[in-house]
């Protein structure tokens, strides 16, 4: 962002500049301590769609 404006800007003022924007970060979901992957693949499979 500093290249494009010429002058150096800080990083909290470039997360200023585009939360103004409309933009936030965006993170994934934590994943649960006891999920048991193999549960969740069976669940797919077994799931109506929908």
């Amino acid at each position: 962002m500093s290249q494009r404006l010429g002058r150096p800007i800080t990083p909290q003022r470039g997360w200023e500049y585009l939360r103004k924007l409309g933009y936030t970060p965006q993170v994934p979901r934590p994943a649960h301590i006891q999920a048991d992957p193999a549960a969740q693949a069976a669940f797919k499979q077994t799931c109506p769609p929908g």
